[in-house]
This record gives C-alpha cells, structure tokens and sequence, in this order.
C-alpha cells in the first residue's frame, strides 16, 4: 500500500498545525513546506504565544520547538498535557541536529515524536499526517468504545427487563397461591363464626356443648393458616424490595444469606417442581456489595442451573436421581466463597470458555439473550471479586465466586 492509499481519507484543508518557534526563518520554512501540502498553518514566536493560541482555538497538531528563551518547549509541553481539553493534541519536537536534544525526556513529557533541522519536505509531510491519521484512529476508536458502552448499558437494561419480566410471572404465581389460601381460611373462619353465633343464640341447649368445643378447636388453626399466607407473601414483597433497590449502584453492607434468599423466593415458581435447593450457609458476615446487582447475580446463576437440570431429565431419570442445587457460602482467605452446584446437563468443554462473552448462548433464539453470565462476571469483576466454572457434561455444573471482603 502506498503513503497515498495511507492517507487519502484525511482531509487536509480542514487539519490546523501549529507551528511553535522563536526563530522566524524556521516558522517560514515549516509554514510554507506545510502550507504547500494543503495545511492550514498557524505561527506562534514563544511558549506563552503558543499557550495563548491554543486557547483560542485547539489546534489539530503543534510542532514544537524545544529551545526557546524563557519557556522552553518541555514545559509548554506539560502544560498542553496536563489540560484535560487539550492533551491530546499530538506534539511534535523541533531541534537542530547541533543543539542537545533529550528524546527521553520529549516524551516523558508527552511529544509523539520528532523532527529534526534541516527540514526535508518528505520528513515533515509523513510525520505530521501519520500522527494526524493516529489522532483520527484514536478518536473514532473512543467514540466507538463509548458507543458500545451505551449499547452495553441498554442492553444490561434489557436483560434486567427480562428477568423483571420472568419475575413478575412468577410473583404473580406465588402470590396468587397464599391469596387464595388466605381468601379460602376466611370463609371457613366466616363460617365458623357463623355457626358460633347460631350456636350461642341455642346456648340454652346443653346438647350442643360438644359442637362448641369444636368450633373452637378450628378456629386457631384457621389463623395460623391465614398467618402463614401473609407471612409468604411479605417473605416475596421483601425479596422484590431488595431486588429493585434504589442504591444498586452504590456499596451497601448487606447480608448475603438473605440476598440468596431473596433470589430462591423470586425463582420459587421455576424450580420447585424440578429441583430440591440444598443451603449449606456457614457464612453470617456482612459484605460491602450492591444488593439489587449481586441478587439479580444469584437469580442469573440458579436459572441456568434450572434450565440445566429441566435439560437432564430424561438422564436423571435414567440415574433414578432428583434435580438438585446445592449454594454454600463460607469464608476463605479474608473473601465470601459462593459455590453453586447443580447436576444438570453441564456444559460441553469447547464451550466452557465461551459462557462469559456477551451474546453467546446456547439456548434456542428467542429463549437467551446471552448477557446473563457476562452481566455476572461484570458486576463480580466490579466487586474486585472472581468466578470460575467447573463442568462436565451430563453431570452438573460448579459455579464458584470468591469476593474480597475488603473489596471498597
């Protein structure tokens, strides 16, 4: 490829160059050399002329003379660089093959590169556009870097969408159910009440001793049920309070055996007809973690362990072994250790290495987005923590998460 093919995408009319000398002759050989090539060129004679011109308007590149009275090339360029609105105009170095010259020192300071005098045309042209076309690249590279953020974030949010959306199916569910119970010991209790008071309007028949005892023998075990009922539903209504948190993006000391909790509550309608869940919590600490991240973390893991499980049923069967999934917390070396283990499907080996990367799954289109263990391994990685799977297809899955506990 030719220097041409390099660089016929830069626009040279629209490029400005600075050109920073306290020697005249220098300034009109630079200046016409880049004026011929299609530059628009600006002069400054000093480092405070220089600083003065670029805070009028920022310059695409300055070529930067280092020895001039009073400020010498190196300090304008710290200044330039310590600018969060300028630093990354690219800076060039101008010195005299006779004068002391530190390359070192010129890009400690932040240069890019170098020029030496006597200028030669070719020289000067190929450095300047190389380093424009350098400044090009890195800035189309950061906006796609913050483009692909923004994308990311949507697509987080999307996943969060998803789950909120399995979630509200199933609270829907389980919270129907203790209604429903509640509902139905209120009748039977109303209709205690009701015979109570035909019984009390009779109280003058001493037959009717026995049904008394009765009644009352009921209506006890009518409240305890109606108590449970309310007792599940807010055991749900707290798992959804911690879930969608206001504070997610902030570190809250938070109980990790209760967040566990929250998330088997919220999956409860997708596991308990296809696996027995096996706590093994031997860790009672507090952890500086984001609750409503780490839940949706929990609920991300023992999904797939679900599916995993739903997946194996004909091998299970055939094993005569029930779908299982055993967590257990414990501390290790100052860090939460979570273990996850399923006896599912497990995960083919050529793929292990594949289950963090955003988008990659292996559920049917339409059944997996792919974020949900890349959405885990960010939120762990934010948590100074790590994760790591151990699987073997046909006979389960090993999901283990260590997480500093002094990870602020």
């Amino acid at each position: 490829m030719s220097h041409q093919d390099i660089y016929k995408d830069i626009d040279l009319t629209n490029k400005s160059v600075l050109i920073v000398d306290d020697n005249p002759n220098n300034l009109k050989i630079l200046g016409t050399m880049l004026e011929s090539i299609g530059f628009n060129v600006r002069v400054a004679k000093s480092g405070e002329e220089c600083l003065k011109s670029i805070a009028i308007s920022k310059p695409d590149i300055i070529l930067l003379d280092i020895h001039m009275p009073g400020m010498d090339g190196y300090e304008v360029c710290k200044i330039i660089k310590a600018d969060s609105l300028l630093n990354d105009i690219p800076v060039i170095f101008i010195s005299a093959l006779t004068e002391e010259f530190q390359k070192s020192q010129a890009f400690e300071v932040g240069g890019v590169d170098y020029i030496v005098k006597p200028f030669e045309l070719k020289d000067v042209e190929l450095r300047v556009k190389t380093h424009l076309l350098l400044q090009e690249k890195n800035n189309k590279l950061i906006m796609a870097l913050k483009d692909l953020k923004e994308r990311e974030e949507k697509l987080v949010e999307a996943e969060k969408m998803a789950s909120l959306g399995i979630m509200t199916a199933g609270i829907a569910h389980e919270i129907n159910n203790p209604i429903n119970f509640i509902s139905n010991n209120f009748k039977a209790l109303k209709n205690r009440l009701d015979k109570l008071n035909d019984i009390i309007n009779k109280i003058q028949d001493k037959d009717l001793e026995s049904q008394l005892k009765e009644i009352f023998i009921d209506i006890p075990k009518i409240y305890t049920g109606i108590f449970a009922g309310l007792e599940y539903v807010e055991k749900i209504i707290k798992s959804l309070r911690i879930y969608a948190r206001m504070d997610k993006d902030n570190l809250v000391e938070s109980d990790i055996n209760e967040l566990l909790e929250s998330a088997l509550t919220i999956l409860q309608h997708k596991y308990k007809d296809i696996a027995i869940i096996e706590k093994k919590f031997n860790f009672s600490k507090k952890i500086n973690c984001y609750p409503a991240k780490l839940t949706q973390v929990f609920i991300n893991i023992l999904a797939n362990s679900i599916d995993a499980i739903k997946e194996a049923e004909n091998i299970l069967k055939n094993k005569n072994e029930t779908g299982k999934i055993t967590i257990i917390t414990k501390e290790e070396n100052n860090s939460l250790v979570l273990e996850f283990i399923d006896n599912g499907i497990g995960i083919e080996k050529e793929n292990k290495n594949k289950i963090f990367d955003p988008f990659w799954t292996t559920k049917d289109t339409g059944y997996g987005t792919g974020l949900g263990l890349s959405i885990v391994s960010g939120v762990i990685r934010d948590l100074k923590g790590a994760i790591c799977v151990e699987s073997e297809i046909n006979c389960g899955t090993k999901i283990k998460i260590t997480i500093p506990l002094d990870n602020r």
